[in-house]
């Protein structure tokens, strides 16, 4: 066999090195996919750079045949040239007559190429060392144990999923130590090589067929619990409580918990039959970019049929309206002419599942529907049913194939809740009629039922404070559960949970508050939909990481809400004031807004005749960047600085705060004392977040009664001091009776000891 051509040995010589390039690529990317998952780490536009550098030095890298100090050149070219592509790049022209000027042009082209050539040039230099790297097995082995090590970890503690990319990490692997296997055979034993050259088809099939088999069964066997467990759920299982696999909807443990039939968390679709339990899913949902804090309300259901919720004859009835873009919706006829004062709340949701909802979801109650799909076409295929203030998804479109709509931009007028004025509210013998629908309950509900809510009732003056108690009733005596016992023997739903089964989670709460509402003449309906979701400011405000009046909790941000927020909850009507929002589920708190303060009269004053400034030359170097580092040292500066500031936030506050500069800057208002209750609830939340470091803390799902129950039983040395700080706690949280000097003092010992002793 003659000499191969150099065009051969160009395209498919040294096919080892070839498919080791490859492989190593292939590696990269599974880092790429993991960035991506990430949230606000890498720009869409970064990923596709970076991902189309790796491809385009791979492909040069197939010419083997060419120079590698010819190579290396054409790569970057590739890079720069991709880097332009993405950023926008616009070559600017100019004098290159003198040095200054050339460098001034330089910069002004390569400044367009920051930030994303620090990406291109990154991932091509990593390139070019991970196939350096691949090229002896012990630097295989590291490399395989680094990713799969760092991947697992950050699998197994956050609420991104890798395991397709580690799966495609540990198969790159195999397959560069095959690689290299074969290397070190044709290089240590020629002669059995050349025989192997000679019938390659054998060899290669076998490598083949073991790799693809091996990998095969493995995504194609069914899931099975884990044998081994690592050692942080271990200890957690040992301590008798449950670790969330994060974004897999499991929950794992030493003793099964899912009973047969748990579903996982997420908006129901069925609500006729409630109960049974569920496994938490935190699945990313929805992102929701709103100016307000809210619940996300999806729709209502009013006819409680003793096992769950149902439309009313009067829903199924046809009443809904269309919509156009930007009009005003229909009201609920319920909600004219009513006193509540409300606040404007804007929304644009985008949705993060391929999932297609009944509803759209927003903020109590919506008034216009702004886009869809960031556009005004498309709302012929909503429906608005002004009696459940529900924007309908209707079935013939779902099934349709028409898409549900990946972003939709909102406006709501959300109630403001005026206690005083709902006080005075009185449901006249007129109304009953219009709200009939909401005082239904079966004729099978258990007399027992009726006699609890009028003994939580009793001593209420208004129906606003009857709601207030229930709701309270609830939060304080029944405990949450995502998977209660199923040994109620009532046929009744809510007269099993409130007598016999004792606990479980919002679907209990908000229906018993529904039903015992009713029993005592308060009309009510049931609705469903996402609690407002994560986000980092807000939550930092409210755990109290954050000084008060530095950020508002309730404020605009994006609210990352999660297939574990589903919630249910309750309205409440008041003649005269409309639908209210209430939330009896132990553990949440309803976001309470409160309207914008009238902004102060501003004293006249005289005319500011203002400077005129000379304009700037326009061949000027003034106001050009002098260089890429230049910038980027400004923003590493600062960051720095912006660090240092939050780092030290509490003592620069109190600086300012000393020396009369916080309100001329702005960054607090003026507030009244704080009462003692509030101080009790203040320093009962400092003892939890600093208990936390010390190995304690409360969970999301509990109350503040479990949590130091669970103390106690940890230690029960400290059972004494929890109890009688709990009770302090509570009567300051929950009960109308103010706090003593005395029990403030008991209070503040108590914190003061614990912080000590834990």
């Amino acid at each position: 066999m003659g000499e191969k051509s150099w065009l051969w040995r160009a395209v498919f010589g040294n096919w080892q090195d070839r498919l080791t390039k490859l492989f190593a690529g292939v590696l990269l990317l599974q880092y790429v996919s993991w960035i991506v998952e990430e949230d606000y780490v890498w720009l869409p536009e970064t990923a596709r750079l970076v991902t189309a550098t790796l491809l385009f030095v791979f492909v040069v890298e197939l010419f083997y045949g060419i120079n590698r100090w010819i190579r290396l050149p054409i790569q970057l070219a590739g890079v720069i040239v991709a880097t332009g592509l993405t950023s926008g790049y616009s070559p600017v022209s100019g004098s290159m007559r003198t040095l200054p000027k050339a460098g001034q042009l330089l910069v002004d082209n390569a400044g367009q190429l920051h930030p994303f050539i620090w990406f291109s040039l990154g991932a091509w230099l990593v390139y070019l060392l991970t196939m350096w790297c691949v090229k002896e097995k012990k630097r295989i082995y590291f490399v395989m144990l680094f990713s799969v090590l760092a991947m697992g970890i950050r699998d197994s503690f956050s609420l991104i999923i890798l395991w397709d990319e580690l799966a495609l990490v540990i198969c790159s692997g195999l397959c560069l130590l095959v690689i290299r296997h074969i290397v070190q055979l044709k290089s240590k034993s020629p002669t059995g090589w050349s025989h192997i050259a000679d019938y390659p088809a054998t060899f290669a099939v076998t490598i083949v067929l073991l790799l693809v088999l091996t990998m095969g069964f493995g995504a194609l066997a069914p899931e099975t619990g884990s044998v081994l467990t690592d050692p942080y759920t271990l200890y957690k299982n040992w301590q008798g409580e449950a670790v969330p696999v994060s974004g897999k909807g499991k929950v794992s443990s030493s003793t099964p918990l899912s009973a047969p039939g748990n579903a996982t968390s997420g908006y129901s679709r069925n609500d006729e039959s409630l109960g049974g339990g569920f496994d938490f899913d935190y699945t990313v949902v929805m992102t929701v970019e709103s100016t307000n804090r809210s619940y996300w309300r999806g729709e209502s259901r009013s006819l409680y049929n003793g096992s769950g919720w149902e439309s009313s004859e009067e829903e199924r009835q046809p009443g809904m309206t269309g919509i156009a873009a930007g009009n005003t919706l229909a009201s609920d006829p319920l909600m004219q002419n009513v006193k509540s004062k409300t606040i404007e709340v804007r929304q644009t949701v985008t949705i993060e599942k391929d999932e297609q909802f009944p509803v759209l979801f927003g903020a109590f109650a919506v008034s216009k529907v702004e886009s869809i799909n960031g556009g005004t076409g498309g709302f012929e295929r909503l429906q608005w049913s002004p009696t459940q203030a529900s924007l309908k998804w209707p079935e013939a479109t779902r099934t349709s194939r028409i898409p549900y709509p990946n972003t939709y931009t909102l406006v709501s007028e959300v109630p403001y809740i005026d206690e005083a004025g709902l006080r005075t509210a009185q449901l006249e013998q007129s109304d009953r009629r219009a709200v009939e629908q909401y005082l239904q309950l079966p004729p099978s509900l258990p007399p027992r039922v009726r006699q609890l809510a009028q003994e939580i009732t009793q001593g209420a003056a208004n129906p606003y404070d009857k709601a207030k108690k229930i709701e309270q009733y609830l939060q304080m005596n029944y405990k949450y559960n995502n998977k209660p016992p199923d040994t109620g023997k009532s046929k009744d739903f809510v007269d099993r949970f409130l007598f016999e089964v004792k606990e479980g989670y919002c679907d209990y709460y908000s229906t018993a508050m529904a039903v015992l509402g009713r029993s005592v003449g308060l009309p009510t309906r049931w609705v469903k939909g996402y609690a407002p979701g994560d986000t980092v400011l807000q939550d930092l405000a409210l755990d109290g990481a954050l000084p008060q009046g530095v950020i508002d909790p309730n404020g605009a941000a994006v609210y990352t809400v999660r297939n574990s927020n589903a919630h249910s909850w309750v309205e409440v009507y008041f003649a005269g004031w409309g639908w209210i929002p209430f939330e009896p589920t132990s553990g949440f708190a309803m976001p309470v807004l409160q309207p914008a303060e009238e902004p102060a009269a501003v004293p006249e004053t005289e005319p500011v005749i203002e400077t005129p400034v000379a304009p700037v030359e326009e061949n000027s170097d003034w106001g050009k960047p002098a260089s890429v580092a230049v910038t980027a040292g400004s923003v590493v500066i600062a960051a720095a600085v912006v660090l240092l500031a939050w780092l030290y936030r509490r003592p620069i506050l109190r600086l300012l705060e000393r020396i009369g500069w916080i309100e001329k800057l702005g960054l607090g208002r003026k507030r009244e004392p704080a009462t003692l209750n509030q101080q009790v609830i203040v320093a009962f939340g400092k003892l939890l977040r600093r208990s936390k470091r010390k190995g304690y803390g409360a969970y999301e799902h509990e109350t503040a009664r479990e949590t130091m129950r669970r103390w106690s039983r940890k230690d029960a040395w400290l059972a004494k001091d929890l109890e009688a700080l709990l009770a302090i706690f509570e009567k300051a949280k929950y009960s109308n009776n103010p706090i003593t000097p005395e029990e403030w003092s008991k209070a503040s010992a108590i914190t003061n000891k614990l912080r000590k002793e834990l």
